[in-house]
């Protein structure tokens, strides 16, 4: 049985977690199903933009804890790293992708959100990194995502503290980027994919959007460089011929 159903609109895809009886809780088989859809998508180049959601009442509660009970330090390390490679195939692809928050989303929940690159939020979503209560610590990116997202400070008081937030915490600090009324939520979501999908040419987006995310790990001087060499190495496609004519023409571009 999969844990995360998938509806394919073009070149956008639907991932929506399935485990409602749970909360949609990330266990062993959770977190592998989430893995597997997001290669599958990602090997598709018709594919362009994935929206994560949760079924029922939230996004996800987190990590499993009834699974995390009892593990010995070596059994925590595999699931700890289980969780990363799961959170770094949906960072990591060249899918832009959105988190719409319909609900909890908590410890791991929260932590997948982060490895989104955008996130938009249920009013009614309520979010934090609440394991240091549980004698735990965020093991899925938490402690590092967060802080390069909202600033050290912010992320030390989130991470420290255990605090949950409403979702206009949350945009107050730019954890999200917009809020939604619950009705409207999965309507914004596909509003904002469509947004990037219309009129924008593949690999120049592509390419862009990796510059952005490798470029904040780099010196300035570094990304700058980088940014000239993927500009010249546009220009071997088709895509700038294309966008600049239709500009010129006073049409709209067929990318």
């Amino acid at each position: 049985m999969s844990f995360v159903n998938v509806q394919t609109n073009g070149p956008l895809s639907i991932l929506t977690l399935k485990r409602p009886e749970a909360k949609n809780a990330l266990n062993r088989e959770v977190l592998r199903d989430i893995r597997e859809a997001v290669s599958k998508i990602a090997q598709d180049p018709t594919q362009r933009v994935m929206i994560l959601t949760g079924d029922g009442a939230a996004f996800c509660a987190g990590a499993d804890i009834a699974e995390m009970k009892g593990l010995s330090a070596e059994q925590a390390e595999e699931f700890a790293r289980n969780g990363h490679d799961t959170m770094n195939a949906v960072a990591a692809s060249d899918l832009i992708s959105i988190a719409a928050i319909n609900g909890f989303a908590l410890g791991g929940g929260l932590e997948l959100a982060l490895a989104c690159d955008i996130r938009i939020a249920s009013s009614t979503a309520k979010m934090g990194l609440p394991e240091v209560g549980l004698g735990l610590i965020p093991g899925f990116g938490g402690t590092q995502r967060l802080s390069r997202l909202i600033g050290r400070a912010r992320a030390l008081e989130m991470v420290c503290s255990g605090e949950i937030i409403t979702a206009e915490q949350a945009a107050s600090v730019g954890l999200v980027q917009k809020v939604s009324a619950p009705e409207s939520l999965m309507a914004d979501a596909n509003a904002l994919a469509e947004k990037f999908l219309k009129g924008k040419a593949p690999s120049a987006q592509k390419t862009a959007r990796w510059l952005v995310i490798s470029g904040m790990e780099l010196p300035l001087s570094a990304g700058i460089e980088r940014e000239i060499n993927a500009f010249a190495e546009l220009f071997n496609t088709k895509e700038p011929v294309e966008g600049l004519s239709a500009f010129l023409e006073k049409r709209s571009p067929n990318f």
